[in-house]
């Protein structure tokens, strides 16, 4: 196999078909609109506020800032407007239609709506769902398509939207793009956790 090949295999490891441009821009950066009159390009007002507080569940603010601060929410609307096709988009909102109803089922309103211990209980529920999604290898699929839940596409999308910003990767994440010159002997105590650098 020769290398451009290898490279093309290897952006399947992203679960959705991208193309070439917006692949290459991805890897370029993604600046979200922070600005307090941001609109919505993908989901309705009501949706894009339900999508921030089930991201800010799953990655709550702590010493560290949350899903809200980061605007993962914003970086899920941009992606999925820019990135899915029509019926991801579809079945995406189907999705997003099923979880509320299930929010509705347990504390009686929309996720964000409702209480910590409801919304913990709801999530609990959405994490124990079957999840065997295809596995593949360089493109090539080794397992049987499975079904992936849509709260774990939203998690995905969450994890990969927060650990990919700007301001976690430069004030939280220990990483050094261009790494120094090799030591080969240095005592651990010296460096501390250097190996993330």
């Amino acid at each position: 196999m020769d290398r451009r090949r290898a490279l093309k295999l290897s952006a399947s490891f992203m679960g959705y078909s991208l193309s070439g441009v917006v692949f290459g821009g991805m890897l370029e950066g993604c600046k979200i609109d922070t600005s307090d009159d941001w609109s919505p390009q993908f989901f309705s007002r009501k949706q894009a506020i339900g999508i921030a507080e089930i991201a800010e569940h799953i990655l709550p603010k702590t010493d560290i800032p949350g899903a809200k601060d980061i605007f993962v929410d914003r970086f899920i609307d941009s992606f999925i407007a820019n990135c899915f096709t029509t019926a991801q988009k579809q079945e995406f909102i189907d999705g997003l239609e099923a979880f509320q109803r299930f929010a509705n089922s347990v504390g009686g309103a929309n996720f964000e709506a409702c209480s910590q211990d409801e919304k913990d209980e709801i999530l609990r529920h959405h994490e124990a769902l079957p999840n065997t999604p295809t596995r593949s290898v360089w493109g090539r699929s080794v397992s049987d398509a499975g079904e992936v839940p849509f709260y774990r596409k939203l998690k995905g999308l969450c994890l990969f939207g927060y650990f990919s910003s700007e301001t976690i990767g430069k004030n939280v994440l220990n990483y050094d793009p261009v790494p120094g010159k090799f030591l080969g002997c240095v005592p651990l105590a010296e460096i501390g956790n250097a190996w993330t650098l």
